[in-house]
């Protein structure tokens, strides 16, 4: 989506100005990387924790507030979304109507139709949106990419990867109603990654998973690990597993195999035979995708100053979650389920229709 009209970046103000809601351990990982950027300054951070406040207040020298409204008064240009996932309709809703450019964790929300309800109005305000899928901006996805688009392996077939979390969370934190769970908060990234590398889309899920370490998962309706085998069409598969166990460190891997060749990356397979242990402070997700994450604010701040197409965008968002929602109906129901097409979100598209129901959702 290209940048709204009434974004005020002008030759005369090179920097983008970014505001951040939520000052968590993303959040602070995303203001450093504001405040790093050197198209970008961090202009002001809202959070409704006074400790996160402070916090930030000593970190960066900025403006703080626990009040939304004062916060989008401020003069900047845009606003990086990393509060808690049933908090993000109403925070997106707020950045929208202030005309501010969006950037915001995944997922948008919890339902296709609240999802919908959310974007429609991002669309018809006009302003940029990011979605934060940050493997489209890591170097190692972005080589395979250019690999996969260049013929040099041949008609990409089968895509295979995996994504492993040291631990689950906090308990506090589980439930489909809080965080999505694994297919939702997870696996969805992988989802995305099928699309953006294979250059297609998904048209039926089988998926299948279960409780195996965190046993408390099964009260809440969620699990810990998950396997999901994606047609895309009848040329291509993907198959991805996702867990929430890697005592070792978080862990990913993914290989394409083409026609002519293959790509991959990950811990070196060829005629090893590895052994992991566990380890009290292995890797995270913020040591393995840190250029990623840092790559994709980058990539936002530089759409918002030029006012070119933000990625992934809207229909991104709407897409991976469409499927991450089908991958938990297979797995409940023990069928494949097909994925049809998502029409896309037009400006002005059932405005009068949409007015009572947003006002329902979350603020």
């Amino acid at each position: 989506m290209s940048a709204a009209r009434g974004v005020p970046v002008t030759s005369a103000s090179p920097s983008v100005r970014l505001g951040l809601i939520g000052f968590g351990k993303l959040g602070a990982v995303h203001a450093r990387h504001i405040a790093d950027c050197p198209g970008a300054d961090l202009a002001a951070v809202c959070d409704t924790e006074s400790a996160a406040l402070e916090w930030a207040a000593a970190e960066h020298g900025v403006p703080v507030t626990t009040d939304l409204d004062e916060f989008l008064a401020m003069p900047f240009d845009g606003v990086v979304i990393a509060s808690s996932t049933p908090a993000h309709a109403g925070h997106i809703l707020a950045a929208a109507r202030a005309n501010k450019a969006i950037f915001v964790e995944k997922p948008v929300c919890l339902t296709l139709r609240d999802t919908d309800l959310v974007l429609q109005e991002v669309v018809d305000a006009d302003v940029p949106f990011q979605i934060g899928f940050q493997r489209r901006w890591d170097s190692r996805y972005l080589r395979a990419k250019r690999i996969i688009d260049s013929g040099d392996i041949g008609e990409p077939v089968l895509f295979k990867t995996h994504g492993r979390d040291p631990n689950a969370s906090d308990p506090a934190n589980w439930g489909l109603d809080r965080n999505g769970g694994l297919f939702l908060n997870c696996a969805i990234h992988d989802l995305d990654a099928a699309r953006f590398l294979l250059g297609r889309e998904v048209r039926s899920v089988t998926a299948t998973g279960a409780a195996l370490v965190h046993k408390g998962l099964r009260d809440k309706g969620d699990i810990d690990t998950c396997s999901i085998a994606l047609h895309l069409g009848e040329d291509a598969m993907a198959l991805t597993e996702w867990s929430r166990y890697a005592s070792y460190g978080y862990d990913i891997a993914m290989e394409v195999v083409g026609t002519e060749g293959m790509v991959q990356f990950g811990r070196e397979r060829d005629w090893a035979v590895l052994v992991r242990p566990s380890v009290r402070d292995g890797a995270s997700v913020f040591d393995v995708f840190g250029d990623a994450y840092r790559n994709s604010i980058e990539a936002f701040a530089a759409s918002v100053a030029k006012g070119t197409p933000t990625s992934p965008g809207v229909e991104d968002a709407r897409t991976a979650l469409h499927i991450a929602l089908a991958a938990r109906r297979s797995f409940e129901t023990g069928q494949t389920v097909p994925v049809e097409a998502l029409p896309p979100l037009t400006r002005g598209r059932a405005a009068g229709s949409r007015a009572g129901a947003v006002r329902e959702l979350p603020a």
